[in-house]
């Protein structure tokens, strides 16, 4: 079975509470049998899925996907969810684009299947040991060329010579380290003639150099394949150089297979599942905390100020708390909505002190917002309390806004 929050108190008294009691509580939530089975199913499966149509028809993997974006409502919806995930985000005109909910953009954007192939060369610092080695070979060339009777008799002549050779190296380095990580096939390294050199000389191969074929078939072969040329060749620098790039070991990969994607996506289950739990108990405090956990990322994001106060009129539950909180009319959200902007801006400044949305990020701010909430939502006709209660909310209120 799975664990149930308890919420001691409603309203703010509630919400201190929880707040107080929250890691211990989540720790139980997630670590209870029904989530952890749950869970474990995802991250097991997630990566073996290569379609949209594959997710849809597994109903245990498609309801912790949608459970992770907040839309457990869609489980049943197979062919949209489908549809908008296909369809992806990109295009304007693209589903999840005219639907108009965020959700549905970032489910697309999340649940991409377009194979990547990831390339050894796009690795960081691949080129490092490379170049390394060819800097070492090039600087111990300088010095024989150095001890040679034209340069020790012509100082001068040595000095512009070595100061020529620096030069160069340094320039091949930046071209080598900025280009080699861009390389995704044979054809590619094997074209680029400086990228070429840096290699071959590196590997002790620069005898091949004229040898084009015989290069473009050493770096298609696994050399631990019996009769890969390098193998059959045996040459102990070419069987480096195969397995130094692995072009053959080249994998296409989707997202969902990426580092820490099913981890990532269990984790927002198992929060979304937590808020669901606590909103089925006290519905204002299970706003509160959606609004808790969602406001400090769009706090934090790259849009303008503008956009993420429209994001804000945009979304159902964050528009709910700020009006509630600033005390704004019921007929606020039919009036012109960059009259909406404008007022919602000049109320959170005048009220919270809110001069940028990223004050947002500062928990004491997001706290007083909350706060707020729960407070007016209380005194609302809808949830009417005794006096005596109102007065102790209020109290407990002051006080943790005191400390």
């Amino acid at each position: 079975m799975s664990y149930t929050p308890t919420i001691a108190g409603s309203g703010l008294v509630g919400w201190q509470m929880l707040q107080a009691t929250m890691s211990s509580q989540r720790a139980a939530f997630n670590n209870s049998a029904e989530i952890t089975r749950e869970t474990n199913y995802f991250q097991e499966k997630i990566g073996s899925i290569s379609s949209a149509e594959e997710l849809v028809n597994d109903r245990r993997l498609l309801s912790v996907a949608l459970s992770a974006f907040g839309m457990s409502e869609e489980i049943d919806s197979k062919y949209l969810i489908q549809r908008i995930i296909q369809e992806g985000a990109d295009d304007d005109s693209s589903l999840a684009n005219r639907l108009g909910d965020s959700r549905y953009i970032t489910l697309a954007q999340t649940f991409a299947f377009e194979r990547v192939v990831e390339h050894r060369t796009q690795e960081e610092g691949f080129g490092d040991a490379i170049f390394f080695t060819y800097e070492g070979k090039m600087r111990s060339e300088l010095e024989a060329s150095l001890q040679q009777s034209q340069y020790e008799n012509d100082l001068v002549y040595a000095a512009v010579f070595e100061t020529q050779v620096v030069s160069n190296i340094e320039d091949m380095r930046e071209y080598f380290i900025d280009n080699i990580k861009n390389i995704e096939s044979v054809e590619e390294l094997l074209n680029d003639h400086d990228l070429t050199s840096v290699v071959l000389k590196a590997f002790d191969l620069e005898d091949r150099a004229g040898s084009t074929t015989i290069l473009k078939r050493i770096l298609s072969e696994d050399p631990e394949l019996s009769g890969s040329l390098s193998t059959v060749l045996e040459d102990k620098n070419m069987v480096s150089l195969a397995k130094t790039f692995a072009f053959y070991d080249a994998e296409g990969k989707t997202s969902l297979q990426g580092d820490n994607f099913a981890e990532n996506i269990a984790n927002e289950f198992m929060w979304q599942e937590f808020m669901d739990s606590v909103s089925e108990l006290d519905s204002s405090i299970g706003t509160a905390l959606q609004f808790q956990k969602s406001v400090p990322s769009l706090a934090s994001s790259s849009i303008s100020e503008s956009a993420k106060w429209y994001s804000v009129l945009g979304s159902t539950l964050m528009r709910s708390v700020f009006e509630t909180a600033l005390g704004l009319p019921d007929g606020f959200s039919q009036i012109d909505i960059d009259k909406q902007l404008e007022m919602i801006q000049e109320k959170a400044e005048a009220r919270f002190g809110i001069s940028s949305f990223r004050d947002l990020e500062d928990e004491g701010v997001l706290n007083k917002i909350i706060h707020s909430y729960l407070l007016q939502d209380q005194l609302s006709p809808e949830n009417s309390f005794g006096s005596q209660q109102i007065a102790l909310t209020l109290l407990s209120g002051s006080v943790a806004q005191s400390r």
